[in-house]
């Protein structure tokens, strides 16, 4: 008998993919979850149950686990995953590494970001040639429903997609606290500088959205000649801030990449 995992494991009955199996429940894992759970009918697997047994009556097995862990995980298995469509939102492992673990022939990539628990998420995927149109329909319907999919046509964008927008909500929200902490050195309380932040941040966002101009033409518009903007502007240049946060896509992008090799 397969060892017990210490993970969770969800079954979710589909009416167009019979049974679904999310396994993993950390960030995205619960995420996903949550999302689907009032439109699919969820029954529970415990952590001491047969990881093997629930596996074997599943169409689609969605594996949320970290790439770290999904090494052991795979051992694990003994059901026969030929026919199953495999959906992983792994970060970094290829399609080809994960049918040979798993010994699996129709396996899609995803690479969502969290915003999608409140259904604005970016989920970029890619099928292997194995999966089918109406399989591909099904992940179209699935992550749709938290936000925007994106299919590619080559693997490696998903590592590509995860250094963009599989981390860009970080990136956001590390800009956010830059500008909240020197806010409060500037005297505002903790609630307004959220407030004035937050505000600003959402503003500027849905502005980009709404004219659908590019972000270089709304700040020549904001930077007036000798301005307080510009100054600010100049600073960062000077700092090469540009280049390091294209520097850090870049290290995200490499970092994808050797994690299909650890």
């Amino acid at each position: 008998m397969a060892r017990r995992l210490e993970l969770n494991l969800f079954q979710i009955t589909s009416p167009r993919m019979k049974n679904i199996c999310i396994m993993g429940l950390g960030n995205m894992g619960q995420a996903i979850f949550d999302t689907l759970k009032d439109d699919y009918e969820i029954v529970t697997c415990l952590r001491d149950d047969d990881v093997n047994e629930k596996v074997k009556s599943c169409d689609v097995l969605l594996i949320a686990v970290k790439p770290q862990d999904f090494y052991d995980l795979a051992g694990d298995f003994t059901v026969d995953l030929d026919g199953k469509l495999i959906i992983s939102i792994m970060a970094g492992v290829s399609t080809e590494k994960i049918s040979l673990l798993l010994g699996a022939q129709k396996v899609v990539r995803v690479m969502p970001n969290l915003p999608l628990k409140v259904g604005a998420g970016i989920s970029g995927w890619y099928a292997n040639k194995n999966v089918s149109d109406d399989e591909k329909s099904f992940i179209k319907d699935i992550f749709g429903r938290m936000g925007t999919e994106i299919s590619v046509d080559e693997e490696d964008k998903i590592n590509k997609i995860t250094a963009l927008s599989g981390g860009g909500p970080a990136y956001y929200y590390y800009l956010n606290r830059a500008l909240r902490m020197k806010a409060e050195e500037l005297g505002f309380n903790e609630e307004d500088a959220r407030k004035i932040v937050g505000g600003t941040l959402q503003g500027a966002a849905k502005l980009l959205k709404e004219t659908g101009e590019c972000s270089g033409k709304i700040i020549s518009r904001i930077a007036c000649k000798g301005g307080t903007t510009e100054a600010a502007l100049m600073r960062l240049d000077s700092e090469g801030v540009e280049q390091t946060i294209m520097d850090a896509v870049e290290a995200a992008y490499k970092r994808a990449q050797e994690l299909n090799e650890d």
